[in-house]
């Protein structure tokens, strides 16, 4: 609960998601998948020169999106972001805009298979760092499950409508951290 208590939420609907998460039970949240509300982490990754986000390709939402995943126990949330995005897609070479998170999001998940394995709907309390990189800083760059996508063009990419807007505000946070 104390990453939740320390955030400081940016916008009206991070506030209501931290109010929310601050009066539940605490034994319902926690780093185990198995617990209704889980730490998730999930990565900006900017190339300002070309203008692109760095994007995976995920097959249970059939949509690319950014980069993350689960935080293991006792796994500083910055260091599992970078663990994730590394995981993901290979990059070797990011700069933090910062080392808090650029936001939190309380992301409800649907019932789904996991490796063949019924999930029950659950939800991520996720939070986004941002991170400036270079698309020649990817290793493996033919891989199938990775992008640079215009940020201009990410409708044509991310078939989650309902991700756009959180995708969008967090590039702006972003862009507005490396212009400080």
């Amino acid at each position: 609960m104390d990453w939740i208590k320390t955030y400081e939420p940016q916008n009206a609907q991070e506030a209501e998601d931290r109010e929310h998460l601050l009066r539940l039970n605490g034994k319902l949240i926690g780093t185990d998948r198995a617990d209704p509300y889980h730490y998730t982490t999930s990565s900006m990754v900017f190339d300002r020169e070309k203008g692109a986000l760095l994007m995976i390709y995920h097959p249970i939402y059939k949509s690319w999106s950014w980069p993350g995943g689960h935080v293991e126990p006792e796994e500083d949330l910055l260091y599992a972001a970078l663990r994730e995005l590394y995981e993901e897609t290979g990059i070797q070479y990011v700069k933090p805009a910062k080392k808090a998170p650029i936001g939190m999001q309380l992301l409800a998940v649907k019932p789904h298979k996991r490796k063949g394995v019924p999930v029950d709907a659950h939800f991520h309390i996720n939070f986004t760092f941002g991170f400036f990189g270079k698309t020649e800083d990817t290793l493996l760059v033919e891989e199938k499950n990775r992008l640079w996508v215009p940020e201009g063009a990410l409708e044509t990419f991310v078939t989650e409508d309902h991700m756009l807007p959180i995708y969008r505000e967090m590039l702006e946070r972003l862009k507005r951290y490396g212009a400080a």
